[in-house]
């Protein structure tokens, strides 16, 4: 425990207020706390003995919210990687003691550490099935209170998933679950989209980079079409491989009717302009959702256009991400006017769509007239030193963006008197 709280310091005194929000987020916002490393550290021959350290509400507090995460966290799945040092690599056996240790009384005479973990983390471990069955049993105990469970970037297959959802299936207390970067397959997403036709609890499902096939992500919109739970899906390159047409249809079916989902990332689902028009009308009478996400979608002029038109005619949105397609200047006219008569929009993303000054200056100049839209992210398309568009922004980071707050992933110098750009 000691250890674990020394490791917090280090995350608030190392990396700042900033890097540490956006670190917690990752997270999701669940205490950093390393419970094997008290094992080590404070000489506990087991995670038992190492529950009996922890006291009063401190205590409590660690054990409500538990993290194991992996070495690898800092390379590949994105996690700061000045955190490197403080991870440490769990096995299925580590996992399955860990199990057997929360069915214990933490305090002597107290309650089981399961009616207290309500937060576990188990990120880019090396561990497989194996640790699933285990996580299950902790599941299938009645007097469990686990509401979120995180498993990202492990090596689970599709029949653990299966095996996963067959507890869910049961459970009433968690929901939140995180699957992705798991080679779930076909059978993981088809298990899935079962446990979604039958449980009412879980509202945030995170499937990013599973490698299911078209019918499992099919299956998924059919189900989502009548879900009435879920408030935010995660299903960023979720398939393999696919087609346009193999699952855009269905992504619009589900939109047209389903009321509850509130933010949706479907990024690098290869909509195109087709997809992203279909979305666009469909998005008209869409009244929940709040978020979406459609980075690397190769979205050209049209479907630009389209989403440019939506914007303005009216819509639930507050925050869209088109970063890495390819509007170019004519979508970014389009988005300009868009800027210039939506009301409802709190972030607009088009960083990397390959927009030249032309298209930025009509940004920068429904930018001008917009009084609503508080973060706007441009880097990554093609500034030019002293032209007009970066006059123009220039004019707008000085005046009217410090005014209303607004918050931009750039910022304007002068040298020798011409305004150049630069990254924040």
């Amino acid at each position: 425990h000691q250890a674990a709280r020394r490791a917090t310091t280090l995350v608030e005194g190392e990396l700042g207020q900033a890097r540490q929000v956006r670190l917690q987020k990752k997270l999701d916002a669940m205490a950093i706390n390393f419970l094997s490393e008290s094992v080590r550290s404070a000489g506990c021959d087991s995670f038992a003995d190492a529950l009996l350290t922890l006291e009063g509400p401190e205590g409590d507090e660690a054990l409500a919210n538990l993290a194991f995460v992996g070495p690898a966290a800092g390379s590949c799945w994105g996690t700061e990687k000045k955190m490197d040092a403080l991870f440490f690599e769990l096995s299925d056996a580590d996992v399955a003691a860990f199990v057997d240790a929360m069915m214990l009384p933490y305090r002597p005479g107290g309650v089981q550490g399961n009616q207290m973990l309500r937060n576990l983390v188990i990120r880019s471990q090396p561990v497989s099935d194996g640790a699933v069955v285990a996580l299950c049993a902790l599941l299938d105990d009645e007097s469990s209170v686990l509401e979120s469970l995180d498993l990202q970037g492990c090596e689970i297959s599709g029949d653990g998933c299966k095996g996963l959802c067959k507890s869910l299936n049961a459970n009433t207390t968690v929901t939140s679950l995180n699957v992705s970067w798991n080679p779930l397959g076909r059978k993981g997403g088809l298990a899935l989209a079962s446990l979604l036709e039958r449980n009412v609890t879980i509202q945030r499902l995170t499937l990013a980079n599973t490698s299911l096939d078209t019918q499992a992500v099919v299956a998924l919109y059919s189900v989502l079409r009548e879900q009435t739970t879920l408030r935010e899906v995660d299903l960023c390159k979720a398939v393999l491989f696919s087609r346009q047409e193999d699952s855009t249809k269905h992504a619009v079916a589900m939109l047209g009717q389903n009321a509850s989902i509130e933010y949706l990332d479907i990024g690098t689902s290869q909509l195109a302009d087709l997809g992203a028009s279909l979305l666009a009308k469909t998005l008209r009478t869409n009244t929940t959702l709040r978020c979406l996400h459609l980075r690397s979608n190769q979205i050209g002029i049209v479907g630009g256009e389209a989403l440019a038109s939506m914007l303005m005619q009216g819509s639930a949105l507050v925050e869209l991400n088109l970063s890495g397609n390819r509007l170019s200047d004519d979508g970014a006219h389009a988005m300009g006017t868009a800027l210039a008569n939506n009301t409802t929009l709190r972030l607009l993303d088009l960083s990397m769509n390959s927009i030249n000054d032309e298209g930025l200056a009509s940004i920068a100049a429904g930018m001008g007239e917009n009084s609503t839209l508080t973060t706007l992210k441009l880097w990554g398309n093609h500034f030019s030193s002293g032209s007009d568009a970066v006059n123009a922004f220039d004019g707008l980071l000085r005046t009217r963006f410090d005014a209303l707050g607004v918050e931009v992933d750039f910022t304007t110098y002068t040298v020798d008197g011409t305004t150049m750009i630069a990254r924040v």
